[in-house]
């Protein structure tokens, strides 16, 4: 088989996602166990979705429209862009991948973080791109030093803003200057998949130059702030031009009927979009408080998780805390081996996760 598989897929590396509850709980025999792994929304999924799928289950025998009609229709009108300006995946990673399908070639360079979102990596790879790593700088992405290492062999940048795991942001005014500097020719990709929770009046505003012709393609989801994690629905927000030849890669039917229309209801949801926001901000509230009576370093975060170091390896941390009945994210292989990322939960799973950080510590 070796000899069968292109060489590009040997060397790619695994995503390894959060521990799951079921595995937890028979692992360490425990009759309760929170997950605050994956950055899901405490408060579930949005209501609206819910009866859009229970409504929408007995039409399982149809096939899904694979234009994404009505989906691209309320989307258009929501953030006040063109259908063309859309495409929609199987979750925001598919079109990761469609991205690298449609615009890498063998040795075509791609900018990226080592402590950021392997799935960047892992696309780049798989088509035989070259990762070009630039390091965080205060935890934030160096836009300087990103625009710096452009190179006539660059085909592509990787942005994560807010980023995962740190939390952090870039601004508008950094953006815009960044943009600037791009050549035309270069695809810069921003992936907002936890914008809707920055508080930030300076969030950087990427729709702004879609309309405005650049080369660049913005990444939302339903997984995080609409509770669609397991449904799969992202979207990309580029130029018509880009979006055509994005859809030009993508397979037909890639999203099911289900998933369109539970997230075409939870658009409509704005109850469960500000009470999501609500009860991260008090979330993160508390949690601050507690980490610094604790004396630990953390990062203040403008996304829906927090982002805690310690003076050793968090291995040990993360073991004992799923023993407590707390699941949360070591960084190891964001290259941040000494480092956790937690989700900010309900405010009794966030009790619950300070309580049971305290007794690890202290053991």
């Amino acid at each position: 088989m070796k000899d069968l598989a292109r060489d590009a897929i040997s060397g790619l590396p695994e995503y390894i996602p959060g521990k799951q509850v079921e595995e937890v709980v028979k692992q360490f025999s425990l009759k309760e166990v929170i997950k605050l792994a994956s950055n899901e929304n405490p408060l579930g999924t949005s209501p609206l979705a819910v009866e859009s799928i229970k409504d929408n289950a007995r039409f399982s025998y149809i096939y899904p429209d694979q234009r994404h009609t009505i989906l691209k229709e309320a989307l258009s009108a929501k953030l006040n862009i063109s259908k063309d300006n859309l495409i929609i995946g199987n979750g925001s990673d598919e079109i990761m991948l469609l991205i690298a399908q449609v615009f890498l070639s063998a040795g075509d360079e791609v900018i990226l973080s080592r402590n950021t979102f392997s799935m960047y990596e892992f696309v780049t790879k798989i088509m035989d791109g070259t990762p070009v790593f630039v390091e965080l700088k205060n935890y934030t992405y160096d836009l300087d030093a990103i625009s710096s290492v452009v190179t006539d062999r660059t085909k592509a940048i990787f942005l994560c803003n807010p980023n995962n795991p740190t939390g952090t942001i870039f601004s508008k005014k950094q953006f815009d200057l960044f943009i600037s500097k791009i050549p035309d020719n270069v695809i810069v990709v921003l992936d907002e998949a936890y914008g809707d929770y920055s508080e930030s009046q300076e969030f950087a505003d990427g729709i702004e130059h879609v309309k405005s012709g650049k080369n660049l393609i913005v990444l939302k989801t339903f997984s995080k702030i609409y509770g669609l994690a397991a449904l799969r629905i992202g979207y990309g927000i580029a130029s018509p031009k880009i979006i055509d030849y994005l859809h030009m890669a993508k397979m037909p039917f890639n999203v099911n009927r289900i998933g369109q229309l539970a997230a075409l209801a939870a658009l409509g949801d704005e109850k469960f979009f500000k009470d999501s926001i609500e009860n991260n901000k008090h979330g993160k509230e508390y949690l601050y408080a507690e980490l610094k009576k604790m004396g630990l370093k953390f990062l203040e975060t403008q996304a829906n998780f927090i982002y805690i170091e310690f003076n050793e390896n968090s291995d040990r941390i993360f073991v004992d805390l799923m023993k407590e009945g707390v699941i949360i994210r070591p960084l190891k292989s964001f290259g941040l081996p000494n480092s956790i990322r937690a989700t900010i939960g309900a405010m009794p799973q966030n009790k619950k996760f300070i309580a049971s950080l305290k007794k690890v510590l202290a053991e």
